[in-house]
């Protein structure tokens, strides 16, 4: 399999990433990958297989100002929203290459990265055909307002300047970025398909909050499965074996 990396400029900052399955001669499914908090594309590269084993090709990248990975910026000028940034800078990338067919991208993310693509979807209907999550953070916007970011306690009413998410460094736009959001008002109105994979024992992303966008989207399935958050201890496999088989029923 054909692997080429990639690198562009997002909002001043350098973008890198990889592309895998992208040798084909006239244009192919295409899957961009993002990643969640703390998180970088080697973490998320093995949910890569489910699409190339499809004949997808993938696009992969490092968010900048993350925390981790090989795309630049500081992190304490990260957040949701600069996120969304780096995806669409991305998918306007993908657009142009000649192994992408650009009627069928999917965008597809992990946890917090969930969350950004699920804004991308919103505001690019047209142009992205169908949305996956796992385990998305939609729970993010409450955390932020009641003063709970990544499992760090802070006064929402008083921001500090600088503090630590497990060991990323994030600043006050995180936050207030973050808490200014409405995600079910302004993700759901997506009506393309949307697939989410959610694990019953996830604790830092209770799986009510994707309960709640399978109600409020119009065209959803959610997939529930025995795993923790991350898919760390449980639940990958399930999920990867769902993931194949959602795949494989879009051709039948």
């Amino acid at each position: 399999m054909k692997i080429k990396p990639f690198k562009i400029t997002s909002a001043g900052n350098t973008l890198r990433g990889i592309m895998l399955n992208c040798d084909a001669k006239t244009p192919k499914k295409t899957v961009i990958l993002c990643h969640g908090f703390a998180s970088n594309m080697l973490i998320t590269s093995p949910y890569a297989k489910a699409f190339t084993d499809a004949g997808y090709a993938v696009i992969m990248f490092d968010f900048c100002m993350s925390g981790s990975g090989i795309s630049g910026g500081k992190s304490v000028n990260m957040s949701v929203l600069t996120q969304k940034k780096n995806l669409l800078d991305v998918l306007e990338y993908a657009k142009a290459l000649d192994f992408v067919d650009n009627n069928h991208i999917t965008l597809c993310g992990c946890s917090q990265g969930g969350l950004v693509c699920s804004l991308a979807a919103a505001e690019k209907e047209d142009e992205i055909e169908r949305l996956i999550m796992y385990y998305p953070a939609l729970c993010i916007p409450d955390d932020s307002r009641r003063g709970c970011v990544i499992g760090t306690k802070i006064d929402p009413n008083n921001v500090p300047d600088s503090f630590h998410g497990v060991f990323v460094k994030l600043g006050k736009k995180y936050v207030e970025d973050a808490r200014a959001l409405d995600p079910y008002e302004q993700i759901c109105t997506f009506k393309k398909p949307v697939l989410i994979i959610h694990g019953i024992e996830d604790t830092l992303v209770k799986i009510e909050y994707s309960r709640k966008a399978n109600e409020r989207y119009e065209n959803c399935e959610l997939i529930e499965v025995h795993g923790d958050h991350g898919f760390i201890l449980k639940g990958f496999k399930a999920g990867k074996k769902a993931t194949a088989k959602y795949l494989k029923d879009l051709d039948l």
